[in-house]
């Protein structure tokens, strides 16, 4: 089977085992090909050997026949592309399979061996194209949200800092609540303070503090959501991200019937709870305290109750600009000889900010060594 790859997998189901053995002699040399008696035991294999670029089904089989199987098989693996055989005695249940469950062909038995591969070709290469734009999407939305990050966390590093531990509270009431999509709501907080890159950074490190600010500085700060929304609102499949970081704002409880409402709201919790426990207060008693205050859904609340900081086994060492390495997480404010800060104290390093520190160092120069945290057995050389 040279030659034959992912694309090439086929699943045949039949409950007459003369009829599959039947079908491999005449597809061994197309595909690789695997076989099941029933549809109880094609959903098993592809369980255990799935995915599938193509899943042939018999129409009538007992306990459950090919539309029901094949309507499972969607529901699993829904790239899979889909071929019901059926006699023409069932041939209006066969065209009300492929109309209610998006079956991509029907072949009437006995199908003539060409037919059959000439479907099975054509199939393979829906799967293709399918998963090969899936592919390009996911590639390039995630080169899309690197590059707005790592800009984040240049151009405004304390606002980058923030938004790490913003996302770790919206993962954690992401996984408790179940949604759909979880990665919409990761890259949202992640990316919730973009906007902030056009305020100036006095007024960020005030805000943030909690300190007293102009009625000026709040109103420019209020705008930072509609900001961000407008830099990826016309980035492909980040449309609802955007549209989470434009509600984030939102003092309504939120509706898990809109992802988009339910995003913003998770970000607003997320973000009053950081600022609280910024401040020293243990997230029992933050959690505890927003609950008497209200104004933030009992659901997101609930969610975090179990939270627990991320504990891996860390050591603070002192090291030279030239020692730094991504993953390590910054211990103390990394600053110029003048005293400007150049990366915030609890920001973890990534390529762009080691680049960062680089140049610093080469160029007005930096107060060294840096002072990090690392795991305990994180190679330094």
């Amino acid at each position: 089977m040279s030659g034959i790859n992912g694309c090439r997998k086929v699943l045949c189901v039949d409950d007459e085992a003369n009829v599959l053995a039947g079908l491999e002699r005449t597809l061994f040399e197309h595909f690789e090909v695997f076989t099941a008696l029933s549809g109880a035991s094609g959903l098993d294999v592809i369980s255990s050997s799935g995915p599938f670029a193509v899943v042939v089904s018999d129409m009538r089989m007992p306990e459950m026949n090919g539309a029901a199987f094949l309507s499972q098989v969607r529901e699993i693996s829904p790239d899979t592309v889909r071929i019901l055989l059926t006699g023409q005695a069932e041939l209006d249940s066969a065209i009300s399979a492929v109309n209610e469950g998006n079956i991509f062909r029907f072949l009437c038995k006995p199908c003539p061996q060409n037919i059959l591969l000439q479907s099975l070709e054509a199939a393979a290469e829906q799967f293709r194209l399918v998963t090969a734009e899936r592919e390009l999407l996911e590639n390039t939305l995630q080169g899309s949200v690197k590059v707005l990050t790592e800009v984040l966390s240049l151009a405004s590093p304390i606002a980058f800092s923030r938004s790490g531990q913003v996302k770790a509270y919206v993962t954690h009431m992401s996984e408790r609540l179940g949604v759909e999509d979880q990665w919409k709501y990761e890259i949202a907080a992640m990316l919730s303070q973009l906007g902030c890159i056009t305020l100036p950074p006095e007024t960020l490190s005030k805000v943030y503090a909690g300190q007293d600010i102009s009625a000026e500085e709040q109103k420019i700060f209020e705008e930072h959501p509609e900001i961000g929304h407008k830099l990826l609102a016309h980035i492909p499949r980040l449309e609802p991200v955007a549209m989470m970081i434009r509600n984030q704002h939102k003092s309504d409880i939120c509706n898990t019937a809109d992802e988009t409402l339910l995003g913003g709201a998770m970000i607003r919790l997320a973000l009053a709870v950081d600022r609280l426990v910024a401040s020293g207060t243990k997230i029992e008693i933050v959690l505890a305290t927003l609950k008497q205050q209200g104004g933030f859904d009992q659901k997101l609340l609930n969610a975090l109750a179990d939270y627990k900081a991320h504990q891996q086994t860390m050591v603070i060492k002192a090291l030279p600009v030239q020692q730094l390495r991504t993953g390590m997480i910054l211990d103390e404010d990394v600053r110029t000889k003048k005293g400007s800060v150049v990366i915030s104290k609890n920001e973890e390093l990534y390529t762009a900010q080691i680049e960062r520190i680089g140049n610093f160092a080469r160029g007005i120069g930096l107060v060294e060594p840096i002072r990090v945290r690392v795991l305990a057995d994180q190679n330094l050389h």
